[in-house]
């Protein structure tokens, strides 16, 4: 029983991130990981309770992440550069429709989503600016109050803009990101990337 959750669960992140949620049925999922259709009702409620638990368990990884990047990170510039890289990974897999199926079907699964971006993601940007400072890597007038929302501004219309052709989303991102990160960084920080990126 433990595999076949499992088995739903991986099958269900393929198909949504690819097609998205609308276009995936519970037939699909079931097919998908060969499992009859029967098996999903044994352990999820509903489609939108394994959205949920995908969306939940993500969170949860992610804050853990954090933590663990923050604590094993030589400098401000590696903790965000890091954190830059694990997201990329993540964009590059999922199509804009599951974040827009979300915002517009799941509101309640959407409020986490906002939540987590409005508490976790945008203190990991706070500490990560701070910390930045103190190490004299990033410049001393930068508008800390305004960084969460210069960066998750233009994430927004990577993540939710469908319009955007597939094959250019990830590098969208990936360069938004590194003018971010230059935005931030002083002639120090600045050889110490020039420095990192030679190795």
């Amino acid at each position: 029983m433990k595999e076949e959750w499992h088995q739903l669960v991986h099958g269900g992140i393929i198909l949504f991130t690819h097609k998205g949620i609308r276009a995936t049925s519970v037939d699909e999922i079931t097919r998908f990981c060969q499992l009859p259709t029967q098996s999903f009702y044994e352990h999820f409620d509903s489609k939108e309770k394994l959205i949920c638990h995908i969306i939940t368990e993500w969170l949860e990884k992610t804050e853990r992440y954090l933590s663990f990047n923050r604590h094993l990170s030589s400098n401000a510039i590696t903790e965000i550069s890091n954190f830059f890289r694990a997201a990329e990974k993540m964009v590059e897999i999922i199509q804009p429709v599951f974040f827009i199926d979300i915002r517009n079907h799941y509101s309640s699964t959407w409020e986490k989503l906002e939540q987590f971006r409005e508490e976790t993601l945008s203190a990991f940007i706070r500490l990560n600016v701070c910390r930045g400072l103190k190490e004299g890597l990033y410049r001393r007038n930068l508008d800390r109050s305004l960084m969460e929302k210069i960066y998750f501004t233009p994430m927004q219309i990577v993540t939710e803009h469908r319009h955007i052709e597939r094959s250019l989303v990830n590098r969208i991102y990936h360069e938004m990101n590194t003018i971010f990160l230059h935005g931030l960084v002083n002639l120090r920080g600045m050889k110490l990337i020039y420095e990192k990126d030679a190795h």
